[in-house]
């Protein structure tokens, strides 16, 4: 009596389509376990001829993404790389042919408190076109605001943004307009040749923040010695918390 002993093997009773489907899927996954693999999850450093070269030509007209093909990078990674070195984009075209349009134009306001004739020429500003607010660029912000022109108008005259100027207003301590009827445009080519709100510019007294030198204004009843500009007052609070740095 013989006795043959054979090992069933567990897929033999199994549908031939059911284990090529198993095998494909196994092998697909194996696939991209490998292409995971090889794919590197570091970021390329940016070099020094990368750097220079987006340097000096972010603050250009040039486009983004021409820049992006120039030094081999996505237009996404430009801007970030910008903006963590600092680099501006400079003045849309529209603000600065306005900009250029009025630098010719001699203005010679006669101000109360003795005002150097002022052109737009001599607003300060950086390369790239920021504003610089010391003393003589908030004394012809505020000789416009105390003639009720609209901050369109002034944004436009000065060749900045809207934001800029509102906020360039409210840190100087310019006082609120509500209930007068703004100037969207001049009535002249001179908008200094405009008469001057009596009652917006008696609340409007200039004083000088004895921390950061720079003009702001406060109403004549407003006997405070709290400083009023925004890094004034940020330097209070640092020296108040015992932070001099």
């Amino acid at each position: 009596m013989t006795f043959h002993h054979s090992m069933v093997l567990p897929w033999d009773n199994v549908p031939t389509e059911r284990v090529s489907r198993l095998l494909t899927g196994t092998k697909v996954l194996i696939e991209r376990k490998e292409t995971s693999l090889k794919r590197s999850n570091t970021r390329r450093l940016w070099s020094q001829d990368e750097t220079n070269a987006l340097v000096k030509c972010y603050p250009t007209d040039t486009a983004i993404t021409v820049i992006a093909e120039r030094i081999g990078r996505t237009p996404q990674a430009v801007t970030n790389k910008a903006k963590r070195l600092g680099l501006r984009r400079p003045l849309t075209l529209k603000r600065q042919s306005a900009a250029e349009a009025r630098k010719n134009q001699l203005i010679a306001p006669k101000l109360d408190q003795g005002l150097a004739s002022a052109t737009l020429g001599v607003f300060p500003k950086t390369a790239s076109g920021r504003a610089i607010w010391n003393t003589h660029s908030l004394h012809l912000l505020a000789d416009l605001w105390k003639r009720l022109y609209s901050p369109a108008f002034i944004s436009e005259y000065f060749g900045l943004k809207y934001n800029t100027v509102c906020m360039a207003a409210k840190r100087a301590g310019l006082p609120s307009r509500s209930g007068f009827t703004l100037l969207r445009k001049s009535p002249t080519e001179n908008p200094f040749s405009v008469a001057e709100n009596a009652t917006l510019a008696s609340q409007m007294i200039a004083r000088t923040c004895g921390i950061t030198n720079t003009v702001f204004f406060q109403h004549p009843k407003d006997r405070r010695q709290q400083h009023y500009s925004y890094r004034g007052s940020r330097l209070v609070e640092k020296r108040a918390s015992g932070c001099f740095h």
